[in-house]
């Protein structure tokens, strides 16, 4: 049954009982709008007159997967299909990226699918510098820690022990934390801990792509492992042709110098 609206005193119709749920929908027709059809005596409020229309529930979309054929820009580090990558050596680049390669390459800059690889000695001074930087942070945060211990055992001599194990045991996990947060935190976000972007080194995937956060979590306790025996899988990074330490190996990443 045909259908009439009123818009600012102007009368429309008539139209389809569909074409009027359209224009509910988008807002035209709302619940004070005056409507009429045939049969009323009187134009009436439209929400007076027709119960609104129940509402189907929408559907969600499938979550689209990372299609097998993708890779990443190894400029960048977004997915693109294998189709939309230019190969060069052992990475690849996107469209977009090309012309920063192109200039890299004429200025006689290092190319993308030739990467230099950071060996061991370089990436040993870059552990050396966290070091040295988590070691004064964690002084900075435990100090007050330790004046408080420290009054309480001039005050109480026979509390010495347990305030000193106490004093060990939160130091140990403060230290821990921050040295777990700190590695994950700079990885993850930019590439590289401190240590190593002050040496220009960078800390990628195997196919360019920048480190997550699960994957930085994960390389920091492969770390661990490298260092077990005698840190032979740290000293793996000397021999290997990529050099690659053993947590590298476990983690799929690459620590390259990005300039």
């Amino acid at each position: 049954m045909s259908w009439y609206y009123a818009d600012n005193g102007r009368q429309v119709g008539p139209i389809e009982e569909s074409a009027l749920d359209d224009l509910v929908k988008a807002g035209i027709v709302r619940d004070d709008t005056l409507v009429w059809q045939e049969g009323m005596a009187n134009w009436q409020a439209h929400g007076t007159v027709r119960a609104p229309r129940p509402q189907q529930p929408a559907v969600p979309l499938p979550a689209v997967p990372l299609a097998a054929d993708s890779g990443f820009c190894s400029e960048c580090g977004r997915p693109f299909p294998i189709h939309e990558l230019l190969n060069l050596g052992t990475a690849s680049v996107c469209a977009q990226c090309k012309p920063i390669y192109l200039q890299r390459v004429r200025e006689g800059g290092q190319a993308i699918g030739a990467r230099r690889y950071a060996g061991f000695w370089i990436r040993f001074v870059a552990v050396v510098i966290d070091a040295i930087l988590i070691g004064v942070v964690n002084l900075l945060v435990t100090m007050p820690l330790r004046l408080v211990l420290g009054t309480r055992m001039i005050s109480d001599p026979a509390a010495i022990f347990s305030a000193g194990m106490g004093l060990i045991g939160l130091s140990l996990l403060i230290s821990m934390a921050l040295t777990i947060g700190y590695n994950v935190y700079f990885v993850s976000t930019r590439g590289a801990t401190i240590g190593k972007q002050v040496l220009g080194l960078k800390i990628i995937r195997s196919d360019g792509s920048p480190v997550s956060v699960g994957r930085a979590f994960g390389r920091y306790f492969a770390q661990i492992v490298s260092g077990i025996v005698l840190y032979i899988g740290f000293i793996m990074a000397g021999f290997d042709s990529e050099k690659r330490a053993l947590h590298d190996y476990m983690a799929d990443t690459r620590v390259i110098y990005a300039r």
